[in-house]
């Protein structure tokens, strides 16, 4: 799949077909995610795959109950080696840790659609319940969840107008300065092409 057509037409999915994944296609997504950029490259990021349907219970728990993440055949369960960054990075340990497993999440995700699988970036869970679960060491935190499985759902786009957040050289400007930015009389079609 062209990159650009799986990047306008991901989705979160939050319903799934009961069918497995094939380990091949797992693998291929930890490789997609094992190429993503990393602060000073130390690929701080950890990758567990749960399918068992107790542990995902449990997973799914310890993210605020959300159930329907059950549903999903498989959850990547994405951890920072905090241990391993803070030897670096003592100052930015928190926040590279998370930048990094979030470049990481992204390449799984935008992988997975481009082999017609679906997938859920989830962030807001219990670390503490997650650890224990899992057996996480302490060393470690888990960062993101990606439920992963055959979509049963085609949810719709809801994009804000990309005008609305869209600067130029500073915050708030929204007028492009056209000797810097010789594009600019062709701006108002370049954003309604990702309006579609």
């Amino acid at each position: 799949m062209e990159l650009n057509k799986a990047i306008i037409e991901r989705r979160s999915v939050r319903k799934y077909l009961d069918k497995d994944i094939a380990l091949r296609d797992l693998l291929e997504l930890i490789e997609s995610a094992h190429y993503a950029p990393s602060s000073g490259n130390l690929q701080n990021w950890r990758f567990i795959i749960v399918k068992n349907p107790e542990l995902k219970k449990k997973i799914a728990e310890a993210c605020l109950d959300q159930s329907w993440m059950t549903e999903a055949p498989v959850h990547i369960v994405i951890c920072s080696d905090r241990a391993h960054i803070q030897s670096f990075y003592e100052k930015h340990k928190n926040k590279y840790s998370i930048q990094n497993c979030a470049l990481a999440a992204q390449n799984i995700m935008l992988k997975a659609h481009s082999l017609k699988l679906g997938t859920c970036f989830v962030s807001g869970f219990s670390k503490l319940a997650l650890k224990r679960a899992l057996e996480i060491p302490e060393s470690s935190e888990p960062e993101a969840i990606i439920t992963l499985g055959y979509p049963s759902e085609t949810p719709k786009c809801k994009r804000n107008n990309i005008e609305t957040y869209t600067y130029f050289e500073k915050y708030g400007n929204k007028k492009a300065d056209k000797e810097l930015w010789p594009f600019a009389a062709k701006l108002k079609s370049l954003f309604s092409k990702f309006k579609k």
